[in-house]
């Protein structure tokens, strides 16, 4: 059945561990260009429904990142293709706001007879059979921690450090985003699971390799300001990567450098995908809201963290964004 012929409905955290309960082979899948929610909460769902039983497999249109590949069972993340000949009785989508998210795996989510989607951002479609949506978290690890609780699993330093690791990534290290009583609460049982926080705190966030470096150095060098210093800007072309043996998994964090600046309130890091496309990461303080820019450009994501990729050259992309930041921060 096409997903446009389904009925889409929300669903609470009982009724979503029932769905994953009540199937028996399940495909998971995260968002393309994944980060450490996106990684953290797959291998975290993951480990509990093989715990459960279940015949789980995980798929990603992009290979785990490098500096992911310190997450226990990051190798058993899948490319699509890989997963083309297999069936499953339930499709779980997590972290991902729409299906165009998913790249490649979207058309094994939408062959499944029941799809499920776990998300916290707000801009979420729904786009799944089934949705379990909560943007009051932080992250999307903070649902799969909940669905632990609700299945009567205490999670293992194993699974500690992937949710860790899509806790502390999503939130900038517990520096920003919406943490709260829970949010603690969770950390704490992550560390009563045995969590190795120090170690996996400075892999995460702390130790860089040197290409990073050098990609940071042309990121910083082409900081410019607007509007008396309240608006950031910083851009990578192509050549940017080429000349420093980078790729683009690197620019995860980035932007972060351009908000972290006395006076600044709103910023963004543009990066030329191709001589078509343009990719931006936008980030805000609070009352700010760049969810609602990135939406306007065919993106998405939070209040004060969001993203899309544009087909627009580079040069007239970043004057287009440019002029509607300006728009929010000026006014």
């Amino acid at each position: 059945m096409g997903l446009k012929a389904r009925t889409m409905q929300t669903i609470n955290l009982n009724e979503t561990a029932r769905v994953l309960m009540d199937a028996g082979r399940i495909l998971l899948c995260t968002h393309v260009m994944p980060d450490g929610d996106a990684i953290g909460s797959l291998l975290a769902a993951g480990k509990l429904l093989l715990g459960k039983g279940k015949d789980v497999t995980m798929v990603c249109h992009h290979p785990v990142p490098e500096y992911l590949r310190i997450l226990p069972g990051w190798e058993e993340v899948r490319l699509p293709a890989e997963a083309a000949e297999k069936s499953f009785d339930l499709a779980c989508s997590i972290d991902a706001s729409d299906l165009e998210r998913l790249g490649d795996a979207g058309a094994l989510f939408t062959a499944a007879p029941k799809t499920l989607v776990i998300d916290h951002h707000a801009s979420n479609t729904c786009f799944g059979e089934l949705n379990y949506i909560d943007s009051k978290v932080a992250a999307s690890g903070n649902l799969v921690y909940r669905l632990y609780r609700e299945l009567g699993t205490e999670p293992d330093a194993d699974a500690a450090a992937c949710l860790y690791t899509a806790l502390s990534t999503d939130t900038g290290n517990f520096s920003f985003g919406q943490m709260d009583e829970e949010f603690f609460l969770q950390v704490s049982g992550l560390m009563h699971a045995g969590l190795d926080i120090s170690s996996y705190a400075r892999a995460l966030h702390l130790t860089k390799d040197l290409s990073f470096i050098r990609l940071l150095t042309r990121t910083l060098n082409s900081l410019t300001f607007e509007c008396d210093g309240r608006l950031s800007i910083m851009q990578l072309r192509v050549k940017d990567f080429e000349e420093t043996g980078t790729s683009h998994e690197l620019t995860e964090g980035l932007v972060n450098k351009g908000l972290n600046i006395t006076g600044v309130k709103m910023c963004f890091l543009a990066t030329q995908l191709d001589d078509e496309y343009t990719k931006f990461s936008l980030r805000a303080l609070a009352p700010y809201n760049v969810a609602e820019i990135a939406t306007e450009f065919g993106g998405g994501g939070h209040l004060l963290a969001a993203g899309c990729t544009v087909r627009i050259p580079m040069d007239e992309a970043v004057a287009k964004m440019k002029a509607r930041m300006l728009q929010a921060v000026c006014e």
